[in-house]
């Protein structure tokens, strides 16, 4: 096969060729730059962390102030300040002052305190500070609820659930009356036809063949069988035994 010659590269290739070198190339190098002086620069704080700064550190920790710090805690504080300033001094000091001066200055600037400055700044802070604030808070919390509340509820019921209800009460109204009517037509009304063409007759039939076959033949069983002979047996018994 033939190798196709290569079509020319147009001027706006070349332009964004030049582009590409003079723009995006120095800024890859910088930012290549910026990273290796970045790694260097962590590289060796860290060397001079871990391999300088930490052993000075342990060095003069061990060696200088833990020794300083031991010796303060257990010989200065220990004996020195415990038992001869704190014990001899401070504490007859403390007591004193405590006891004629620090307590009745407290009992003292507490009243002071409380009947010039508190309770009429708190007087103050509630008029002029917390009871507008209140007022403000529930007026928020008001317009907040009738705005974002309860007037979406009641467009929600006025637009929607109200509509949705009426044509769903509709709708079961209309089916009741269409389910009245085909149950009126499909089995009432065959029923009633039923009852008073068949069953009706076919029941006072019944009736007459009981009363003629069972009724009539026990009453006059009973008037013409049953009574004479129990007339008769209470005759004889009455005859023999007497009354």
């Amino acid at each position: 096969m033939s190798s196709q010659p290569s079509q020319p590269v147009g001027l706006g290739a070349w332009i964004a060729r030049v582009i590409a070198i003079v723009v995006l190339v120095p800024v890859r190098l910088i930012w290549e730059g910026v990273r290796l002086l970045g790694r260097v620069l962590a590289a060796a704080l860290w060397y001079f962390v871990t391999r300088l700064l930490a052993p000075v550190a342990r060095f003069v920790w061990y060696w200088v102030i833990r020794p300083i710090w031991l010796f303060v805690k257990d010989f200065l504080w220990g004996w020195v300040l415990q038992h001869v300033l704190w014990g001899l001094v401070l504490t007859p000091f403390v007591a004193l002052l405590l006891d004629y001066v620090l307590r009745p200055l407290r009992q003292a600037v507490e009243r002071w305190l409380w009947r010039t400055v508190l309770r009429p700044a708190l007087a103050w802070l509630w008029r002029a500070v917390l009871e507008p604030l209140l007022g403000l808070l529930l007026a928020a919390v008001y317009w907040f609820g009738k705005w974002f509340v309860v007037w979406p509820l009641v467009q929600l019921w006025r637009r929607v659930l109200h509509p949705l209800w009426r044509l769903l009460r509709a709708v079961l109204i209309y089916a009741w009356r269409v389910a009245t009517v085909l149950v009126g037509v499909l089995v009432v009304t065959p029923c009633r036809f039923v009852y008073r063409t068949v069953l009706r007759p076919m029941l006072r039939v019944a009736a007459a063949l009981w009363v003629a076959i069972v009724v009539r033949p026990l009453r006059w069983m009973h008037d013409n069988v049953v009574t004479p002979v129990n007339r008769w047996a209470a005759e004889i018994l009455t005859s023999v035994f007497g009354r």
